[in-house]
């Protein structure tokens, strides 16, 4: 499977993994470039997570157009190796932190807050929908949580937060921020 960096100063990188790593369904291309081009206001050095990281690609997207660092949180041992080498690869390791721990483990910790969170769980795991709202503990003041789910699934409930749902296809990406 290869994956193609859409924009940036790695634009035309592809991310290439065997048939042994695809356990998971990567962000379609036309999903990432239209949620990159939605949030294209907050990348410039932010400081940002990919949760549910799997193929890296939506991080190493913010990194090609100018995110300062990406911590990508995989659980997947294979796909985090996946992810340190193409950080090599790229030559963008120094922006790049790999967290091997599920999502649950990361939120608990809360070390950071971030500017971006993109959050993928794999949709069939219903135990991982429940840590959007800890998820939203880790934002910035200005920030943006961005959750990808399957249409049809409930919707989030976080009063303190704007909530802007869009659809491709059988895919619904949520966009919180803050409440002025």
């Amino acid at each position: 499977m290869k994956l193609r960096i859409i924009s940036g100063k790695l634009k035309g990188r592809y991310i290439t993994l065997s048939d042994k790593c695809v356990r998971f369904r990567p962000t379609q291309e036309i999903v990432r470039q239209a949620v990159a081009e939605i949030i294209k206001n907050d990348i410039r050095n932010a400081i940002a997570a990919d949760i549910c990281a799997g193929s890296g690609a939506f991080g190493f997207e913010l990194i090609s157009r100018g995110a300062g660092a990406v911590h990508f949180i995989e659980q997947d041992r294979v796909l985090a190796q996946k992810i340190s080498d193409h950080a090599e690869k790229f030559a963008v390791d120094s922006q790049c932190r790999i967290i091997r721990e599920d999502v649950c483990g990361f939120v608990q910790r809360k070390t950071f807050t971030y500017n971006i969170i993109f959050y993928d769980p794999p949709y069939e795991n219903e135990s991982l929908k429940p840590a959007v709202p800890q998820l939203l503990k880790l934002l910035s003041l200005h920030g943006v949580l961005i959750y990808e789910h399957a249409a049809g699934d409930v919707a989030v409930n976080a009063p303190d937060f704007l909530m802007e749902p869009r659809q491709y296809g059988k895919t619904v990406v949520d966009f919180f921020r803050r409440r002025p």
